[in-house]
């Protein structure tokens, strides 16, 4: 059991053998349902993150907008990664209502510190300081939960076995770390808030699509390599020293319009040769190159049901859905780098279907 649980956070581990078993197992079901609800009371606060009063009951807060989910669900349910990554321990559908849900603020909070970017009248101009800042901290409170959750996880796992312990011990060192960059992003944001202050982000991309994309995303994720194959995020640097650093991406299906932005936090200099290398590519190749990246590096996105078949018939768009970032190299006769540029590359773009194109709109 230990084995297939440390596979949930390695979305293409499992075999077609090993799917097809877990899909039958309703013991083994019935034991990780039960490990996952432990971790996730574990992980539970008893006071709002933001605010630091004492709650009972969390809000259900989205990582995409909800507006943007009902804009590309259909009859209420969105589709996942899982589409393409098939692990038998995840959804491929969720509904509106759960489709990358956090509880870790209260529902005033949620209702006041995100009101500007989640209301759609909004988005008739660029996305102003403040609603920039909101989605910097709404990623980032998402991310902090994850790593609770994860962190909870690996510690009742290492009470199993030994070999359980070691490799829990080392996950959670790495989400420690993980954890205070993501507390460190989080108060940055919140300082931008509070302050309204446009300089602590650099908006290095913004764009209004005259149509509504099959696909909707918020996220912060680290990027390996840029265009050129040159690397941004070095994740092999084992340096407590070393800060890895995320760019913010949001692509919102408004009602007959869709808002693409991308932003860095001002002074995250990794990123300037990317988006520099990104802004001189035509429309449908930044438009391309965000699908790649998306299904290569997050797993918070959403899609209409209206692409499934695209979606699941293209093997280039289920292999970067199951790249992931935990590559490790097994010998020292490779280097790990050019492992990281290769599995990475964006080239890759020019073999998928280009779900933010014209031709996939809704509307």
């Amino acid at each position: 059991m230990f084995d297939d649980m440390v596979n949930l956070f390695n979305l293409g581990a499992f075999s077609d053998e090993e799917k097809e078993l877990l899909r039958t197992d309703f013991t083994y079901k019935k034991q990780m349902s039960r490990l996952l609800k432990e971790a996730r009371q574990a992980a539970k606060r008893d006071t709002c993150y933001f605010c630091g009063k004492s709650v009972t009951s969390f809000c259900n807060s989205h990582s995409v907008p909800r507006f943007c989910l009902e804009n590309i669900a259909t009859n209420g349910d969105v589709l996942t990664l899982n589409t393409v990554v098939d692990n038998p321990l995840m959804d491929t559908e969720n509904g509106v209502n759960k489709a990358g849900t956090f509880h870790l603020i209260c529902n005033d909070c949620d209702s006041k510190i995100f009101s500007d970017y989640e209301n759609p009248d909004n988005y008739s101009n660029q996305p102003t300081p403040k609603m920039i800042a909101q989605m910097a901290l709404k990623n980032s409170l998402k991310s902090i939960s994850k790593r609770f959750f994860e962190i909870e996880l690996f510690n009742i796992s290492a009470k199993k076995t030994d070999a359980a312990r070691m490799f829990s011990d080392a996950k959670n060192a790495a989400n420690e770390m993980d954890l205070k960059e993501y507390v460190d992003s989080y108060k940055k944001a919140k300082k931008a808030l509070e302050k309204g202050s446009s300089i602590d982000y650099y908006v290095c991309y913004y764009e209004k699509l005259n149509y509504v994309v099959p696909i909707a995303l918020q996220c912060s994720l680290a990027l390996a390599v840029d265009f050129n194959g040159n690397i941004i995020n070095n994740i092999y640097n084992p340096s407590p020293e070393y800060r890895i650093q995320n760019i913010h991406i949001s692509i919102l299906p408004l009602k007959s319009e869709t808002v693409i932005v991308m932003f860095i936090e001002d002074g995250d200099k990794r990123y300037r040769q990317f988006y520099k290398q990104f802004n001189k590519l035509t429309l449908d190749d930044k438009l391309a190159a965000l699908t790649l990246i998306m299904f290569m590096y997050s797993e918070d996105m959403y899609f209409s049901k209206s692409i499934e078949n695209e979606v699941r018939e293209s093997k280039a768009l289920c292999e970067a859905g199951k790249t992931g970032q935990d590559i490790i190299s097994f010998t020292p006769f490779f280097d790990p780098l050019e492992i990281l540029r290769e599995s990475h590359s964006l080239d890759k773009r020019h073999e998928i279907p280009n779900l933010l194109s014209e031709k996939y709109k809704l509307s």
